[in-house]
């Protein structure tokens, strides 16, 4: 079985979390604790934290900062490691707590004041809380709305926002966080017993089950991923642009353009962009379109090699062995050619209509087409040997007998095309059953994302949330709630990935976010 988990990958799991146990219930209890019983049992329970002689917990005494730092390594099973000495004024080698505050400033959960004291006896406020829990367990995640007391340009604010993303806080009633507020026992019990068990974690209708972690000043014109590293491929019609994002550092390398760029793919280390040469018209006639390809090489982000060709290029795709494939953006009744990525030489060229997108096969050897400005909308498959070098074509066995959308997308194992307006239609490389029907989605989609592993798939329609499908039956089986409008969704490493487009609460700049949901299975 597979469910949604969205906030698995937020806290680093050290081995004393991993023996906690699941329940919530606690076994000790205080004669002055009444708000947050099971909270304080928890932890006190895991010895992270102490109650008093007298048998009272103390709950609203302000939590010292020295105490805070004691707890967080206590629970992480870290003791003195003899770090380096921070060089605080005021802790100095062999006062009390001074190798757990050393050890706490090399891990870089902590960093002192300004004034280059520590402070170990003074109280700790809300947001110096926040700061040492995100520094401690790597939370990441933008919390999209607004607390009333804390600005984007507050020091805390980039603390407070995967706290509250983590729902490890909700502020309180009147919409405020209260960042210089000391944080008392209680409070500091809510919040450890939150982040390591998220069966405290209160309910939250403003949360999504994704997780944002980023948010880009981007306009996406086409995408495409690497296969096995974090890195999602964007290429970016604000600055003309192919941007390589990790959505893992939040990094980004950009390779300008030096003329109008259409379409991307990446394949084998390399990214292939159709670059421009004047606008795509019905009449600008083969005998005197031109156009442009650029290699990127993919780990340098460099422009590799550019050439001209004889075509007005529209989308683009490669095998992986050398050989490039590019459709017509003009001319109506034109071609697809194929070139030799070495020598930019022309190898073959094959009829379609103009401005057909295509998408390469995962056996590499074949390249399926669809119309986008013609009707009835129709679809082609046009197979070349290991040359390059096109043997032969053929169009699907329908004409108008179902509705397409300008799109098609193959399931990574090459059995099904899937379009976007909801229609299935089976991809055999067999001419009496290439591109026959095989059903119809609920609902139409603007984008989709597989994971075949498990049987799933994954299609939003310009709306906050996901759908995700039986690969068997194509038949709906939960939804997942998203901040943004996914625009675009990959699959890997068992984490949807998603590109959507959004905005912050009151900012009306709208940007591209991205958002993030980590699956467990069972």
């Amino acid at each position: 079985m597979k469910k949604a988990f969205a906030f698995l990958s937020t806290v680093v799991l050290t081995a004393s979390l991993l023996v906690h146990p699941t329940s919530g219930k606690a076994a000790t209890t205080f004669s002055d604790v009444s708000m947050y019983k099971e909270e304080i049992g928890y932890l006190t329970d895991q010895k992270i934290i102490n109650g008093y002689p007298d048998g009272t917990f103390k709950p609203d005494q302000p939590i010292k900062r020295l105490q805070a730092v004691q707890m967080i390594l206590r629970e992480m099973g870290i003791s003195d490691t003899n770090a380096p000495n921070p060089n605080f004024k005021d802790v100095k080698p062999g006062d009390y707590g001074y190798g757990d505050i050393a050890t706490a400033v090399d891990l870089g959960i902590i960093s002192g004041k300004q004034d280059g004291t520590f402070e170990p006896w003074g109280t700790l406020t809300r947001a110096q809380m926040a700061k040492i829990l995100v520094n401690a367990y790597k939370l990441r995640g933008i919390y999209p709305y607004d607390f009333k007391d804390i600005t984007p340009d507050s020091w805390a604010f980039e603390y407070i926002s995967p706290l509250a993303a983590n729902n490890i806080t909700t502020g309180y009633g009147d919409g405020t966080f209260r960042p210089n507020l000391p944080l008392s026992r209680a409070h500091f019990s809510v919040f450890m017993a939150r982040l390591l068990n998220s069966d405290f974690k209160p309910e939250n209708e403003m949360l999504a089950d994704s997780l944002l972690e980023g948010l880009f000043d981007l306009k996406i014109q086409d995408t495409d991923i690497h296969p096995s590293e974090p890195i999602i491929y964007v290429l970016d019609s604000i600055e003309n642009q192919v941007v390589a994002l990790n959505y893992e550092t939040y990094e980004m390398t950009a390779v300008p353009l030096n003329l109008p760029a259409e379409r991307m793919t990446y394949r084998n280390g390399k990214i292939y962009v159709t670059l421009l040469k004047g606008q795509h018209s019905s009449y600008w006639w083969a005998k005197d379109q031109q156009g442009a390809v650029a290699i990127i090489d993919a780990n340098q982000m460099k422009v590799e090699k550019q050439f001209n060709i004889d075509l007005d290029p529209f989308d683009i795709a490669a095998d992986g062995k050398g050989h490039i494939f590019v459709t017509s953006g003009s001319g109506q009744h034109t071609s697809m050619h194929s070139y030799d990525e070495a020598t930019g030489e022309k190898l073959g060229e094959m009829g379609l209509y103009e401005r057909s997108y295509m998408q390469m096969h995962p056996s590499l050897n074949r390249i399926y087409t669809i119309d986008t400005n013609v009707s009835p909308r129709d679809m082609d498959v046009f197979q070349f040997d290991e040359n390059g070098k096109f043997i032969s074509t053929y169009d699907s066995p329908y004409h108008g007998d179902y509705n397409l959308a300008t799109d098609l997308t193959i399931s990574p194992d090459g059995k099904y095309i899937f379009n976007s307006i909801g229609n299935i239609f089976r991809a055999t490389m067999l001419k009496d059953s290439d591109m026959s029907y095989v059903g119809k989605l609920d609902k139409a989609y603007k984008t989709i994302a597989f994971d075949l592993e498990y049987g799933e798939f994954y299609t939003s329609n310009d709306r906050e949330y996901i759908t995700a499908y039986d690969y068997t039956t194509f038949k709906p089986k939960y939804q997942l709630e998203t901040y943004g409008k996914p625009a675009h969704m990959f699959y890997q490493d068992n984490k949807l990935l998603i590109l959507s487009t959004m905005e912050l609460e009151g900012s009306g700049v709208q940007y591209v976010g991205l958002e993030t949901i980590e699956f467990e299975t069972e």
